[in-house]
Formats: C-alpha cells, sequence, structure tokens
C-alpha cells in the first residue's frame, strides 16, 4: 500500500491537548483502568464533545480515545474482542464527528505499558519478550487500520525497543499510513528506559511512512534539550504534559506545572517543531492559548 502524502502546510499544525483533561472538565470520571476508553461504551456523545472543544479551540488534528484499548488490557476488564473491536470504531465515528473541513484524525497507538495501567509507559524495560509486545500491538492495529485513520499517533513510548517492534508490525502489515512516533523521555536527553534519544530518532527515521518524531507527556522544560541534541532528518512532533508527577496507584497528577511557555514553542519551532500541542493536563483554552506564531 502507498503512504497517503504527509500534510502541506506552511505553518506550525496544532495538536489537540488531553482527552482525559476535556472530559474532566466536563463532569466525566476517567479514573479507571481503560481511562478514557470506557467510555466509548457508555457515553461516546462525551468523547465527541470533548473532541469537539479541542476543535473549536484551533486544534488541526485531534487523536482518537484508542490510547489504552487493546485486547489484553480491555479482556482484563470483562471486555470481549468484539466490544474491543466496537470501541476502537467508536473511537473513530467520535472524532470524525467533531472534525470540520480541514482536521485530521490521528488514531492513539499508546504503549504496551499503558495496559497494565501501572504507569510502565513512564518506565519502559518491561520485562516481556518482544513477542509479546508485537502481537499486543498487532491485533490492536489491524482493528485500527480498518477504520481508516488519516494519520498514526505512536505516542508516549518509552523505549526504542518497543518502537523497533511497533514499525516492523506496521511493515508487515504494510500500513502504508503516515505516523509519528513520540516518546516519553526524562533527563540526560534519553528516553524512559535510558536510550539516547537521538537513537529513538534515527529508528523513526528509517520507516517510509514517518512524518515526524518527538516527544510527548514529557516536562515541557526537557524538550529544548532532547530536540537539540539530535539532527533529525524529519520534523519533530511535540506535546508535553504539564511537568507533574503520575501517581499509578492512585491514577492522580500531582499539583502544580504549566503550560509550556512562548519563549519553549519558540525553540522548538526552531529546532524543527512542525506539530504542537499538549497532553495531559492541557486544556482546549490551553490549546487555544499556544502561541504557535
Amino acid at each position: 500500500m502507498e503512504t497517503e502524502a504527509a500534510p502541506d502546510v506552511d505553518r506550525v499544525l496544532r495538536l489537540d491537548g488531553g482527552l482525559s483533561t476535556a472530559l474532566e472538565a466536563r463532569g466525566h470520571a476517567v479514573t479507571g483502568a481503560l481511562w478514557t476508553a470506557e467510555l466509548l461504551r457508555t457515553n461516546p456523545e462525551a468523547i465527541a464533545q470533548a473532541h469537539r472543544d479541542f476543535v473549536e479551540a484551533g486544534a488541526d488534528i485531534v487523536i482518537t480515545a484508542t490510547y489504552q484499548i487493546s485486547n489484553s488490557g480491555c479482556a482484563a476488564e470483562g471486555w470481549s474482542d468484539d466490544d474491543v473491536a466496537d470501541a476502537i470504531r467508536a473511537a473513530m465515528t467520535a472524532a470524525r464527528l467533531a472534525a470540520v473541513e480541514g482536521t485530521l484524525v490521528a488514531a492513539s497507538i499508546g504503549p504496551y505499558g499503558a495496559s497494565l495501567a501501572d504507569g510502565s509507559e513512564y518506565r519502559g524495560n518491561y520485562g516481556v519478550s518482544d513477542d509479546v509486545v508485537r502481537e499486543f500491538h498487532r491485533s490492536r492495529l489491524e482493528a485500527i487500520l480498518a477504520t481508516e485513520p488519516d494519520l498514526l499517533a505512536i505516542e508516549t513510548i518509552p523505549d526504542v525497543a518497543e518502537a523497533r517492534v511497533i514499525l516492523d508490525v506496521l511493515t508487515e502489515l504494510d500500513a502504508g499510513v503516515p505516523f509519528w512516533v513520540a516518546y516519553s523521555c526524562t533527563d540526560g536527553n534519553q528516553t524512559c528506559a535510558g536510550q539516547p534519544f537521538a537513537e529513538a530518532v534515527s529508528v523513526v527515521e528509517a520507516h517510509p511512512d514517518a512524518i515526524a518524531v518527538g516527544v510527548n507527556c514529557t516536562r515541557p522544560e526537557l524538550i529544548t534539550g532532547l530536540l537539540r541534541s539530535v539532527q533529525a532528518d524529519l520534523p519533530f512532533v511535540v506535546y508535553p504534559n504539564l511537568g507533574r508527577e503520575w501517581d499509578a496507584s492512585t491514577k492522580t497528577w500531582s499539583a502544580g506545572g504549566a503550560v509550556a511557555s512562548a519563549a519553549q514553542i519558540s525553540e522548538w519551532t526552531d529546532a524543527g517543531a512542525v506539530i504542537i500541542g499538549g497532553c495531559c493536563g492541557y486544556t482546549a483554552n490551553d490549546i487555544a492559548a499556544l502561541e504557535l506564531g
């Protein structure tokens, strides 16, 4: 399958913010193991409205509520494989309902660690074989690709080893869908699993369907250093969290934090970022206020 053309724009694209944040702002509880995905079965219109809030805030790209969906993770909560497939379709429908002309829908591909609901997406080094990770991603990717997303947002990936597995699966499936990979990162210009960010970038650059690589759900003050630590052939995608700490046991963020400043955003665009938004903690108002130039 041939890759669709990447968006041809002469400006920085505005990505959406935290879907769970937008839902919480509207009074919806998203503290279960399946996070926002549970609402796909009980209240899909709430998901559509949260996407709509971001579209009205100027988002050029919205990311579907599929981050936490997987056959294994959902089975632990009593879902059947058919339930999983239905939820993936509902996630795409909700995003399409919110989109306006020109809005791109990116299907969220979260890490294996997200299915464990224990904060592993901020650690990596899962202690399982590549075959386990491969089957986890393959079954979900097949269902997601069937919904024909505009893009794939392969996000919050803590480990280069997992990124390699995902990219291999996309090649095996002949997916042909443009995608980005955004890593969760920590101090020292490295992924959360401890690999150099430069290595993480090079893995993505080798795939012909990649349109961007970057960082998400990472403290904003770390991002300039990460981007400057590599000479990338691909443009960057950046969507930080507020810089707070995640408590996996209570499924809550610590207090404090702040959205990215205009100065930080300017540094990111100077370094080659062409898609910028927010992750956990970013409301629709925060996305609207981003100074993207």
